[in-house]
């Protein structure tokens, strides 16, 4: 039995696929919210509901278990859930520890660094810090932007394009890269790691096949919706300001300020890292972004999702 937590995000909910097609049992870990939770479809697997902020409920979710695949989640309201990733990091390990469930795969992010100046690497960083000191038998997988059904930045890159009619602003970045990988093809490594006894105490950045500028990413995501916007490149303190102003003016983000921690960084690694590793060759951007080309009411959704209190 495979434990995975964060399975109502859209790279958990890939990993529970994947699972599952490779014929291994998968539980997810069900936290109580007031929101829509969206788990997979179309596969058998069985939930288990806990806090986890829970000692004696997380280890119920042990139950039987000899593996956990923990992932970074990441949606638009990331930002104000940082701290709680590292708590949750902490339980988690702790229930491992004490139900003696010694395989443990964490799906952290690319320039996760404990001393990072930037909260989301500085999450992951310390996240990634107390699961190598755990004492378990760890692998860390470090993606890049991961993209793909479900996430969460292609869909209001292509929402802002809507809601700016011929041109969208973007923020002037320079030469940071970006190395975009597929959410399947990242389950496809979490769960071909469960399989390497040799990737035990290994810390692997994994990304896609191709570097870009966020520029060429912004383009590559439009071509995939079937969009025509002349960018407006803009410096990015007014990027982050207009951001901000929006943030407080709006009972949602519409930009989450997370996303100019990535842009600061930016995510690349070795191209060769998933051939190398994994012996298979990552999708190209282009074959990921078919979710793109639904017909969905973009602006509608753009405008509810700043206006609704969640």
């Amino acid at each position: 039995m495979i434990l995975v937590t964060e399975a109502t995000d859209f790279k958990g909910r890939a990993v529970v696929r994947h699972l599952v097609t490779e014929q291994y049992e998968a539980r997810c870990i069900l936290q109580p919210s007031q929101h829509e939770q969206k788990l997979p479809s179309g596969v058998p697997f069985s939930t288990i509901s806990a806090q986890m902020d829970d000692l004696p409920s997380l280890r119920a979710a042990m139950q039987d278990v000899t593996a956990i695949i923990h992932t970074f989640e990441e949606d638009e309201e990331l930002g104000y859930r940082l701290e709680d990733h590292i708590a949750t990091t902490t339980n988690l390990i702790a229930a491992a520890q004490e139900a003696d469930v010694r395989r443990f795969i964490y799906l952290s992010r690319l320039g996760a660094d404990r001393t990072s100046a930037y909260p989301l690497f500085l999450a992951s960083g310390k996240a990634e810090a107390i699961v190598r000191e755990s004492g378990l038998n760890y692998t860390i997988l470090q993606p890049c932007l991961t993209v793909g059904p479900g996430d969460p930045f292609t869909p209001m890159l292509v929402m802002l394009a809507k809601f700016f009619p011929f041109i969208l602003p973007i923020p002037e970045s320079g030469q940071t890269c970006f190395q975009p990988l597929c959410v399947h093809d990242l389950a496809k490594c979490a769960v071909a790691t469960l399989k390497r006894g040799t990737m035990i105490g290994q810390t692997i950045p994994v990304g896609g096949p191709e570097h870009f500028t966020f520029e060429q990413l912004v383009t590559e995501v439009l071509a995939a919706a079937g969009l025509k916007r002349r960018l407006l490149r803009l410096r990015v303190p007014f990027i982050q300001w207009m951001a901000a102003l929006a943030n407080a003016l709006l009972p949602h983000d519409p930009i989450p300020l997370w996303w100019f921690d990535l842009l600061a960084v930016g995510s690349t690694s070795d191209l060769l890292s998933i051939p190398r590793h994994f012996d298979f060759e990552a999708r190209r951007i282009s074959e990921c972004l078919s979710h793109l080309q639904s017909k969905r009411p973009w602006r509608r959704d753009f405008i509810r999702g700043t206006i609704t209190r969640r």
